[in-house]
C-alpha cells in the first residue's frame, strides 16, 4: 500500500511539474497548453475541419498574409503556440533551425493563439518569445478567422500539416514533438517523388 501511495504522489507530482495548465485566451476560452508526454493526435476529436480557413491577418512584423502562403510549398507545418505556454516556447529553437534547412517544397509558419490582434495584451510578449528564441519563420496573429479552428484543439502547442491547397494532410500532433514533425514531413514528401 505504501508503495502505491508512493507512486501515485510521484506520478502526481510528474504531471503537475510538466504541465503548463490552462490559460484564458482573448476571447476568455480557457486553452491548455500540453507537454511532450501528452502527445496525441487531434484527428479524433469530433469537428476539427478539412482545411484551414480563409484568413488575411498580420504576422508579428506586421506584414499582410493569406491563404497564398499555402501554394509558396508542397508542405507547411503550421504551429499554434501560446505565449504562457513553455512546451511551445521550448520547442522555438529548433522548429527555427529546421525551418532553416527545410527543402524549399517545405515550410513552417506559427500562429500565436492567444493574440487575435495587435491590440491585445499578448501581441508585445509574443514578439519578445519570437526575437528571444530566435524564430525567422513566420508567425501570424490568430485573428478571428481561425476561431472556430482554435476552439477545435485541446491544447498548445498543436501542430498541423497543411498541403498546397490548404488542406490538411495526415492528423495534427498536440504537444510538443519536432523529431514526429519531421518524420511526418519527410513520409509525406517522399511520397509526392
Amino acid at each position: 500500500m505504501k508503495k502505491m501511495t508512493i507512486l501515485f504522489l510521484s506520478f502526481l507530482l510528474c504531471f503537475c511539474m510538466c504541465s503548463c495548465g490552462q490559460k484564458k485566451d482573448a476571447t476568455g476560452e480557457e486553452k491548455k497548453a500540453v507537454t511532450e508526454s501528452e502527445t496525441e493526435s487531434a484527428a479524433e476529436e469530433p469537428g476539427v475541419s478539412e482545411a484551414m480557413p480563409e484568413f488575411s491577418v498580420k504576422d508579428l512584423e506586421g506584414n499582410t498574409v493569406t491563404n497564398d502562403i499555402f501554394s509558396q510549398a508542397d508542405i507547411t507545418v503550421v504551429n499554434f503556440w501560446a505565449t504562457y505556454c513553455s512546451p511551445c516556447i521550448n520547442e522555438m529553437p529548433e522548429l527555427n533551425e529546421w525551418s532553416e534547412s527545410m527543402p524549399e517544397n517545405a515550410q513552417i509558419i506559427g500562429i500565436a493563439a492567444d493574440v487575435p490582434s495587435e491590440e491585445s495584451d499578448q501581441y508585445a510578449l509574443a514578439q519578445q518569445v519570437v526575437e528571444k528564441t530566435g524564430v525567422k519563420f513566420v508567425n501570424l496573429l490568430a485573428g478571428e478567422e481561425f476561431n472556430p479552428l482554435i476552439r477545435e484543439i485541446v491544447g498548445v502547442p498543436t501542430t498541423f500539416f497543411v498541403d498546397s491547397e490548404g488542406k490538411f494532410v495526415g492528423s495534427p500532433i498536440v504537444g510538443a514533438d519536432v523529431a514526429g514533425y519531421k518524420s511526418f514531413v519527410e513520409g509525406y514528401l517522399d511520397a509526392l517523388e
